[in-house]
């Protein structure tokens, strides 16, 4: 062992120091090359010579491994025994210097016990103060030391807190929304939340420049330069945020749910983040329990065809144009050169092959052929699809408008990619084809399944469909499976086995070892790699992360977590432009082809992931009952065709008014939970707008599922769930009160009281059906929503029938009925409308009413 160990401790100095020369060598060469020198060429040369002679050294000493190699396998037999008696005494050793450094930490001493403690006092009265704001509970993460945070930024921004300086000039001009941020009265009051907490930057600094402020676009960047004379401040780790990502810093506080209130930008980033699936590689806190975003390759043969799918991994985007699946090949970094057209399509095809070879198709029914393409385009286009699904190119989404709408894939070019048989069987009954799916079912006839898979089938992109597949270079495939034998194998013994391979097992072998080296499985269920971990880098504090430990490369751009960001989500290998990496050292991650909205949005996101310490007391406190059911409606993308606290409604640009999905606002203070519960397990049963042409999809819902989304609602309106009293009592004048209010308002001329729709009438003119109210609505919901609609639904066609006289106060139209008394009023309407209207909720009890 000895001789063998001094061999190749030669052997590996000599490659060490051969590797040394060769990576100076590298960087002079990279340097040149980048800058275009005229000794590029020279260097390169060089690099040729001392690169060989590093690969020579390196033969030696693999050799020389395996021959240690045997020689401790006898070895290990003896020493087994002392190893396990080291690391006892190593964890025990460790433990003692631990406990040792914390007991001097809690008693170091009186001599520095009374330096720490030493008071400063302020014995002077400077003319020109110094404003500061202590934040109790926050502090400044130091080497050594928590500090507490004190912020200055008030000696500058005097005007910051009051209202009487709206128009003033910077820096005293008043903060925007003042009920919202700084008063004492809002939410965040200045005085427990400060300034950096939200808008980071350096808390005790007196001045613009010390203070790192960040110029939020090119144009403003040159101005501080010449006003300020600006520059980016080097070592401030947490420089403030830029007007464009000021919402990041509300994640620290708000990250329990999955969205924030009134950020709209920051939830705008972190759907997009749930949509194209980055928490497939990347971990990332809230989703950890959110299922992967790609479908299933289990059975991907009984789809699509090899040849398609060889296509597709090419240039997803070529074939959509918004296409959520990125690009892994020819992406800057391995692009440009024939021999890498040549890898990219030996790699391409090995991991078609290898999918193939663990397919297991479903057998499913024999779909219908004979549908109507027209029919087809106009269900498509009324019954709902939109809220989910778009066909081609749909607007970009900086503040969630329309980002709903890639929830599902963008249904562009289907008959180019799958059969018309399987699309009437997927659109007929989804679970049947993948029970895993997150699309619902629209309980389509036969007919309907066979009209929409016509029309989608006709959707077709023929010059890609004659595109030529690249033919498949053996020695590249080759060269691509000896490289991935080389990771487990030395250099001798993978050139061995390569040997020994046939054609399909060099495709499969290399197949499955590129799926887990670009972690296709992060979005797709891939045989083979149920249990196999993401592959990217750990984001949950992507937020503080050390600028000195991004690699900015060769690029000329600026040195910030942002811009980096922003960089990497542009382009995510342009960073390997201009360096001297072999194919396995290259960088990994795909280009999602992000428009500039969208890499703003999530860089957002990214840039509020801090380490920054918030107590408990300062948290979001949403009650988990909503925290749950936002993650829900989220999933199932309610917000696609609804508007849910105010946000969503995305369906809405692609139809009539008077068909839009209706508008959820008070759904918890409006609907009963028996009602709410039967009609999420089953929207069909229900026929409460039956003019509508958009459908209430069959989700499936669980038991569970549907219980959290009735106690979000009810939480979201603070109502009891689920029991409630909707009994309403009432006697017999009161209801004749009620039915001659109802006659007079004329509410049947909007509402019927039937399915049908009543002669000479069209669904612009039409309201819920009111026999289903008893059933349906809370009695007290109904008694607000008479007085007021506006207020609960601002917008709605619904009328208000006593509009509030100069005081504000109420009037009706009828001064002669029950004194003019708008409560009595409005209580015989409703008072009609559940028991005569619904056809009797209990027996009127005896009594007498003014008239």
């Amino acid at each position: 062992m000895g001789d063998l160990n001094a061999k190749y401790y030669a052997a590996d100095e000599n490659y060490r120091f051969a590797k040394a020369v060769y990576d100076s060598d590298k960087y002079e060469y990279e340097e040149a090359a980048a800058y275009k020198r005229s000794n590029a060429q020279r260097l390169f040369e060089k690099l040729k010579e001392t690169g060989k002679r590093m690969n020579d050294y390196k033969a030696q000493g693999e050799k020389l491994t395996l021959d240690i190699r045997q020689a401790n396998a006898e070895l290990d037999k003896y020493v087994g025994k002392r190893n396990e008696i080291q690391k006892d005494l190593d964890t025990m050793s460790t433990d003692y210097t631990r406990l040792t450094t914390r007991l001097y930490t809690l008693n170091p001493g009186i001599i520095v016990t009374s330096f720490r403690n030493a008071p400063v006092f302020d014995f002077m009265n400077p003319s020109e103060r110094i404003n500061q704001i202590i934040v109790n509970n926050l502090y400044n993460d130091q080497p050594f030391k928590a500090i507490p945070r004190v912020d200055r930024c008030t000696t500058c921004h005097l005007g910051i807190d009051q209202k009487t300086y709206q128009d003033a000039a910077q820096p005293f001009k008043t903060h925007p929304n003042l009920d919202l941020y700084l008063a004492s009265s809002s939410p965040h009051p200045m005085e427990s939340f400060g300034c950096t907490t939200c808008h980071a930057g350096l808390d005790r600094a007196t001045s613009f420049q010390n203070a790192g402020h960040m110029p939020r676009s090119e144009e403003q960047r040159k101005e501080w330069q010449k006003k300020y004379s600006w520059h980016e401040q080097e070592f401030l780790e947490t420089p403030m945020l830029t007007m464009n990502n000021i919402e990041a810093g509300c994640y620290k506080c708000h990250n329990a749910s999955p969205e924030v209130p009134q950020a709209a930008a920051l939830n705008g980033g972190r759907d997009l983040i749930r949509i194209y699936g980055c928490f497939g590689c990347h971990k990332l806190p809230g989703y950890e329990n959110i299922r992967k975003v790609g479908p299933d390759l289990s059975t991907v043969s009984g789809k699509l065809t090899k040849q398609w799918v060889r296509k597709w991994l090419e240039n997803p985007k070529e074939f959509k144009s918004q296409a959520r699946m990125p690009q892994f090949w020819w992406n800057s970094n391995n692009s440009g050169r024939p021999d890498w057209d040549k890898r990219n399509a030996a790699e391409i095809n090995a991991i078609t092959e290898y999918l193939w070879s663990k397919s297991k198709p479903k057998e499913l029914p024999p779909g219908r052929t004979n549908g109507n393409a027209a029919a087809g385009k106009q269900i498509v286009e009324t019954v709902g699809c939109f809220g989910c699904h778009a066909i081609g190119p749909i607007q970009e989404a900086a503040n969630q408008t329309q980002i709903r709408r890639r929830h599902g894939f963008n249904l562009e070019n289907q008959g180019s990619k799958v059969s018309q048989s399987w699309i009437y069987n997927w659109v007929k009954d989804p679970t049947q084809v993948w029970p895993d799916t997150k699309m619902p079912s629209l309980r389509l006839t036969d007919e309907e399944a066979a009209n929409v898979a016509a029309y989608l089938s006709s959707l077709k992109n023929p010059e890609w469909e004659q595109k030529p597949l690249p033919e498949i270079d053996e020695t590249a495939l080759d060269d691509v499976t000896l490289e991935l034998l080389r990771t487990n194998s030395t250099d001798i013994e993978a050139r061995e086995k390569l040997k020994g391979m046939t054609a399909e097992q060099k495709n499969l072998f290399a197949g499955e070892r590129l799926i887990s080296r670009y972690g296709c499985f992060g979005c797709h269920n891939v045989p083979g790699f149920e249990k196999a971990q993401p592959i990217g880098t750990e984001l949950t504090e992507a937020g503080s992360k050390l600028i000195s430990q991004l690699d900015f490369g060769f690029l000329p751009i600026e040195h910030s977590r942002r811009a980096w960001y922003e960089q990497k989500l542009k382009d995510p290998r342009i960073f390997d432009v201009g360096r001297v990496k072999r194919p396995e050292e290259l960088l990994k991650m795909p280009n999602f082809r992000f428009s500039d909205k969208d890499v703003e949005a999530i860089s957002g996101v990214l840039v509020s992931l801090v380490k920054d310490p918030v107590p408990l007391e300062m948290r979001d406190k949403t009650p988990q009952a909503i925290v749950d059911g936002r993650q829900l409606i989220a999933e199932k993308n309610c917000r696609g065709c609804h508007l849910v606290e105010g946000v969503g409604g995305d369906i809405r640009p692609t139809k009539e008014q008077a068909q839009w999905p209706p508008n959820l606002n008070t759904e918890g203070f409006k609907t009963q939970p028996l009602w709410l519960h039967s009609f999420l397990k089953d929207p069909g049963s229900v026929k409460l707008r039956p003019w509508l042409t958009a459908r209430m999809p069959t989700f499936h819902f669980t038991e569970q599922q549907a219980a959290t989304i009735e106690r979000y609602f009810s939480a979201l309106d603070r109502v009891d769930y689920p029991f409630i009293s909707t009994e309403v009592e009432s006697d017999a004048q009161r209801l004749n009160v009620g039915a001659d209010l109802f006659m007079k308002l004329q509410c049947t001329s909007c509402h019927p009281t039937s399915n049908a729709i009543p002669p000479g009438k069209s669904p612009e003119d039409l309201a819920p059906n009111l026999q289903l109210a008893h059933e349906r609505l809370r009695p007290d919901w109904v008694l607000q929503w008479v007085r007021d609609p506006q207020k609960i639904f601002p917008g709605t066609r619904m009328p208000t029938f006593f509009p509030p006289n100069d005081k504000g106060v109420p009037v009706s139209p009828f001064p002669n009925i029950l004194g003019g008394d708008v409560t009595a009023q409005i209580l015989a309407i409703r008072d009609h409308l559940f028991i005569t209207v619904g056809g009797g909720r209990r027996a009127p009890r005896s009594g007498t009413a003014t008239r």
